[in-house]
């Protein structure tokens, strides 16, 4: 594994060592010589699995050389994290605000699967820092990034292979627009309130994989139908995100399917 991203992963680990020991209560205190060594030893077996993950992933991406399958999986992404948030038993535990930190500790070592499977791999954003810090809150800090001032921008570079992700603002209405071939696969921040908004929309060329709770979002013209979220509106267009099981409405048009949001108690 390229040394830079393990070192970012080491130092995830180690991050979420720290808001763990805040979130419980202290035991017997033992001596900070004690400690240090089991942490050193801890971190000696963290960097171990490490790399026995990355062996894998070499496999993984030889597999997909031959196949042409993406390396990019954002339904696998979200099965993921909503997998290890409801299996976790603490002490970052996924009632308390540390679940941010083990989603970030998870998001980095994805992005460096991703690079080390693709090391060109880069991602258009198209607005201002807020949809940069949701580029990297999705994708790690170690995903490069390119920055548009508007939308159409940011998707040409995706549409003509210069990135292979593209970030836009939530609102606006570029959505009336979508390349042919291009789809919406996912929404940042992935994990956030139940009930709260996404701040920005992940477009790539391919479609969006099932993440096993997911949504199917269609563009239409008038009332959205029953148990449909209005996204963005446009005049008398709406970007609306329907249950799986919906059947796309008469004279909409289907732009995706991308994973629900994640929440701090799945």
């Amino acid at each position: 594994m390229n040394l830079r991203y393990l070192l970012v992963f080491v130092a995830c680990f180690s991050l979420l060592a720290i808001a763990g020991a805040k979130a419980q209560g202290t035991p017997a205190p033992r001596s900070l010589e004690v400690l240090r060594a089991e942490i050193d030893r801890v971190d000696g077996e963290v960097l171990a699995l490490l790399n026995a993950r990355a062996a894998i992933v070499a496999e993984v991406g030889a597999g997909k050389a031959t196949s042409g399958g993406p390396v990019f999986r954002p339904g696998r992404q979200a099965a993921l994290l909503r997998r290890l948030l409801s299996r976790n038993a603490g002490p970052q535990t996924a009632q308390t605000q540390t679940a941010q930190t083990l989603v970030q500790v998870w998001t980095a070592i994805i992005a460096g699967s991703i690079l080390q499977q693709k090391p060109d791999f880069r991602v258009a954003v198209a607005g201002d820092g807020d949809e940069a810090r949701l580029a990297q809150s999705f994708f790690g800090a170690a995903i490069p990034q390119s920055r548009f001032a508007k939308p159409a921008e940011a998707l040409e570079a995706l549409v003509s292979g210069q990135a292979d992700a593209a970030v836009l603002p939530a609102g606006g209405s570029w959505w009336l627009d979508v390349p042919q071939g291009v789809r919406i696969v996912a929404a940042a921040p992935l994990l956030r309130a139940k009930d709260a908004p996404a701040g920005a929309l992940i477009l790539t060329r391919s479609e969006g994989d099932p993440s096993g709770a997911d949504l199917m979002l269609v563009r239409l013209s008038g009332a959205p139908p029953a148990g449909g979220t209005v996204l963005a509106r446009a005049g008398a267009n709406s970007l609306v995100a329907l249950p799986p099981a919906s059947t796309v409405p008469p004279g909409a048009t289907a732009l995706g399917l991308m994973a629900a949001p994640l929440t701090s108690n799945p």
